[in-house]
């Protein structure tokens, strides 16, 4: 039996489990609530018995630091391996560790790899320390991407038990919801949505800071001023909204549209599809991956260190989308009216973003990464 555990469960993570615990019939996915204080929100899993909810216990106000009621299920279970989330702050997984030689089960460790905003250094970070102490302890270690298990080999003495598993979403699902688009057409799927611009772009995430979602909002100003028939739409919710909505005010924007927060794969992938772009200026994730899953490009920019997640790790810089200047307001304005004005290449952009999702981010190829961890830990 094999028990994958979460803190949480967003909605981008379900469709992966069901594939995994597909694959792997003695499975269980279990999941605790979210920190109060946190934006994202547990998926429903419709009472699928492969997905069981336990209390989470947080220790601090960031919540990053917690413990979870899930030993009385491991202790019931009995599992082969137990595939957890791996920070330390995650004090699940010392007991874990404690109780590996009695309960003679495998630990294989679920990691985006370091810290994204400073990166890893374990000879002067103690928590680096640690989580370099535990990722050659376990018997297993699936990295989000090659990058992150790039910074721990760097530092690792044993490492051949080290696997990446691409992090990506439920491709095949939303695929399926492109050639369904696809037959309905754009141009319908704009008039239900009530989109009457010619050209239109899109950013979808949370209202972070991180984000820069004000860098984009400067740039499509400074297009809107120059008369062109285009619309910005932002889907999303967070703590930067009343600070976005009034630098619109300020700039004097009709056509900025804010939605609020959209759960639905369908209505966030009728966005993105009709859009000649999406624009994250800030730190990149899934959203690479969920955009090109539509045919649409992504943009944003080159960030020095270890700013971006693995989503950027999918951008081939003017083939499926563009790295621009960081903090540049011009550039990305000038780009922007660059995709409006040239199709022949934006359509190639949105055919190259395409064959990336399917090509290269399907969740087979995560499963696969998957697979070899839980070979190996045997």
């Amino acid at each position: 039996m094999i028990i994958i555990f979460q803190r949480i469960l967003p909605h981008y993570r379900t469709g992966f489990f069901r594939k995994f615990t597909e694959k792997y019939k003695d499975s269980v996915v279990l999941y605790g609530q979210p920190h109060k204080y946190e934006s994202l929100k547990n998926d429903d899993p419709e009472d699928d018995v492969k997905f069981k909810q336990v209390k989470n216990i947080y220790f601090t106000k960031s919540g990053s630091i917690f413990f979870s009621k899930i030993f009385g299920i491991i202790f019931r279970s009995k599992p082969d391996i137990v595939i957890s989330v791996f920070n330390t702050g995650n004090l699940n997984i010392y007991l874990l560790f404690l109780l590996r030689k009695f309960y003679k089960f495998k630990i294989i460790l679920w990691s985006f790899g370091y810290d994204p905003v400073r990166g890893f250094d374990p000879e002067n970070n103690f928590s680096d320390k640690i989580r370099l102490y535990l990722s050659e302890k376990a018997d297993g270690v699936i990295f989000y991407w090659e990058k992150g298990k790039g910074e721990v080999e760097k530092y690792a003495k044993k490492k051949d038990h080290f696997f990446v598993a691409p992090n990506t979403l439920d491709t095949e699902k939303l695929i399926t919801l492109k050639e369904n688009f696809d037959k309905t057409g754009k141009e319908r799927i704009k008039s239900e949505l009530g989109v009457k611009e010619k050209h239109h772009f899109v950013y979808i995430g949370r209202l972070l800071e991180d984000k820069q979602i004000d860098i984009l909002i400067k740039a499509f100003s400074k297009l809107e001023g120059e008369g062109k028939d285009i619309r910005l739409t932002i889907v999303g919710d967070g703590p930067e909204l009343k600070y976005l909505e009034k630098l619109k005010t300020e700039l004097g924007t009709e056509r900025i549209f804010f939605t609020g927060e959209i759960l639905d794969e369908e209505q966030t992938g009728k966005w993105i599809y009709i859009s000649e772009a999406f624009i994250m200026p800030g730190r990149l994730g899934l959203s690479v991956v969920h955009s090109f899953c539509f045919g649409t490009p992504v943009i944003s920019q080159k960030k020095a260190g270890y700013f971006h997640g693995e989503g950027v790790g999918y951008i081939k810089d003017g083939i499926n989308g563009f790295l621009l200047e960081d903090g540049n307001i011009n550039a990305l304005s000038e780009k922007l009216s660059e995709i409006i004005l040239k199709p022949e290449a934006t359509l190639l952009l949105k055919e190259n973003a395409f064959l990336t999702a399917k090509n290269d981010c399907s969740a087979e190829k995560m499963l696969e990464g998957f697979e070899k961890a839980i070979e190996h830990a045997g």
